[in-house]
């Protein structure tokens, strides 16, 4: 995944999934500096409503079933 910022472009790359205290939080790196995201029940509802999208949904078939990458 790739995060830009006006300042820098961090490649971030999540290596750890868990819920904790009624929040999911996602561990791994950002470019090479430790880094955790954590989302409430809130805010991984809207972002479900948005990946649930024809568009992304489509991407998400497309990449499942192409060859090579």
């Amino acid at each position: 995944m790739l995060v830009r910022t006006p300042a820098m472009k961090l490649g971030v790359e999540v290596r750890k999934v868990e819920t904790k205290d009624n929040r999911l939080v996602m561990s791994g790196v950002a470019s090479s500096m430790p880094c955790t995201i954590e989302m409430s029940g809130k805010e991984l509802v809207s972002l479900a409503g948005h990946l649930l999208r024809p568009s992304v949904l489509g991407l998400v078939f497309k990449s499942l079933f192409r060859n090579g990458n």
